[in-house]
């Protein structure tokens, strides 16, 4: 289920088994079209604040040097009681404040930021000169605590993705993960912070537009093989609806690369309609290969984008 191709043809990023389509009659809503007011979505903001001044406890797990990257497999308190899970990758010959830096969102993967593919990926980047602080989002990796038992897709949207409350309380305690994982790489690590971004593949992309819209400080924001619904999905809150949030990234730089051929975020009904709400400055980038496959070149224009996007 979760390939991987060598760097050499690409990154296939594989987040759930979908079925081939021929229909594009999926949900929408009106947020697609009307997105919330001002004075509504300020509301919104009020469900991700945190407590800044929280101690982060930090413990480093482990250490490692790998093609040249040095990788810290790490722990942090983002909230009271929830402690974040990430990997931290450092740049060769790259000194931390020194270029840019991301936080990362992985998709649906069982192993969240421990997937091979999602690892490869983020050496990649690495290599291009960013840092990476990849997370585990709840319920997936190491911050697995039984909630879902098969990570089949009947099963994520049946208990989280397609049940308002539990989603709703998810994306919230995500994006104070966001948050705080940005807090962590200034306070923590140093990184300068005119300098980060976040990046989101697939269900990571949908939580990475509601945080780069809710969250200012992030100076770029850049969406994966993601959009509105995925093909299971039947609807959601409006304080989780990405319509609602994408709107709000500008404007600071946006990039956004989808497949004409994604089975799971579909094209017309999914993807094209959150474009549209899109504010400027704005990349797209289409390709043709299967929801979560990334080339070789397509993450080479991604990194090029963000070292662009990301200076002082």
């Amino acid at each position: 289920m979760f390939a991987f191709r060598s760097i050499r043809f690409g990154i296939l990023i594989s987040c759930c088994v979908v079925p081939t389509l021929t229909a594009q009659d999926r949900p929408t809503d009106a947020w697609l079209t009307n997105p919330v007011d001002q004075r509504t979505f300020d509301a919104y903001l009020e469900f991700f604040s945190y407590g800044a001044e929280l101690s982060f406890e930090t413990e480093v797990v482990s250490t490692s040097t790998e093609q040249g990257i040095r990788e810290e497999l790490l722990r942090f308190q983002s909230t009271p009681g929830m402690v974040v899970t990430a990997r931290l990758y450092h740049p060769p010959g790259l000194e931390m404040g020194d270029g840019p830096a991301i936080v990362y969102l992985h998709g649906g993967e069982p192993q969240g930021k421990d997937a091979g593919s999602v690892i490869r990926l983020n050496r990649f980047l690495a290599r291009a000169g960013v840092v990476v602080l990849a997370i585990d989002m709840l319920y997936y990796g190491e911050r697995n605590d039984g909630f879902f038992t098969t990570f089949g897709e009947m099963e994520k949207h049946d208990r989280l993705y397609n049940n308002d409350a539990e989603y709703l309380e998810w994306v919230q305690q995500t994006v104070k993960d966001v948050g705080r994982s940005y807090d962590f790489l200034v306070g923590e690590r140093g990184a300068d912070p005119s300098r980060i971004g976040l990046v989101g593949l697939s269900r990571g992309g949908v939580v990475a537009t509601i945080a780069g819209g809710a969250d200012e400080r992030f100076g770029a924001v850049a969406l994966l093989h993601t959009g509105h619904f995925d093909f299971f999905e039947d609807g959601h809150p409006a304080a989780a609806c990405p319509a609602n949030y994408i709107g709000r990234i500008a404007p600071r730089p946006l990039f956004m690369l989808n497949s004409e051929n994604d089975a799971d975020f579909l094209p017309e009904t999914a993807i094209r309609p959150l474009h549209r709400l899109a504010g400027q400055p704005n990349t797209v980038h289409w390709i043709t290969g299967i929801h979560g496959f990334i080339g070789q070149d397509d993450v080479s224009v991604l990194a090029e984008w963000l070292r662009t996007n990301l200076t002082p």
